[in-house]
């Protein structure tokens, strides 16, 4: 692992009451609502690497089970003539606020105008889960548009902070994810 610099931005949400877009016809943006462990780790691999997250390359199959069937997490997931093109990740907190956790577009989707309409829908799905408020954060890491898509979709930043992150040294191989893989595998081998 090595140390990177990181700038934090954290955003509250500061616009109107939404309501979910009108997407076009070959689009839809439905709910997983079954707990489901390979298709989320799928979600966050799938938008993630092109970003080089890592926050939970290192998650087992049983940390990635516990999370997503906690009734305090949501995903939602874009689908364009069938095929996923992106997802939100709600978590709700104690204090009932609700922050977009993950979200974004799988890379062959980025540019098509639905990253804006995305934002839009996780804005509207927090805000119908009673949320006391909604937030985010996002990084110098992330997407280079990131920050501004997310103050065009009516967040502030509130917080800001500079950082050192442990960033595995081989991207590529800590991408694969190994510790998800061989604990899946004795998951059901033991079952």
């Amino acid at each position: 692992m090595s140390l990177i610099k990181i700038t934090t931005w954290y955003l509250d949400y500061q616009g109107p009451q939404l309501q979910l877009p009108q997407w076009p016809q070959d689009v839809v943006l439905t709910e997983a609502e079954l707990p489901s462990p390979e298709f989320s780790q799928f979600l966050f691999c799938a938008v993630g690497h092109h970003w080089r997250w890592f926050s939970r390359l290192s998650w087992d199959y049983q940390q990635w089970l516990d999370y997503v069937s906690s009734a305090q997490v949501r995903t939602f997931v874009l689908y364009q003539k069938g095929t996923p093109a992106g997802f939100v990740e709600l978590r709700r907190h104690d204090d009932l606020s609700v922050e977009l956790k993950f979200f974004g577009l799988l890379p062959a989707f980025i540019g098509k105008g639905l990253g804006k309409m995305l934002a839009q829908a996780a804005i509207a799905l927090a805000q119908q889960w009673q949320a006391s408020r909604v937030w985010l954060h996002t990084c110098s890491e992330d997407h280079p548009s990131a920050l501004k898509t997310y103050q065009q979709a009516g967040f502030s930043i509130v917080s800001k902070e500079e950082h050192e992150e442990k960033m595995p040294d081989d991207y590529p191989e800590a991408a694969l994810a190994r510790p998800y893989v061989w604990s899946r595998l004795n998951y059901f081998h033991t079952k």
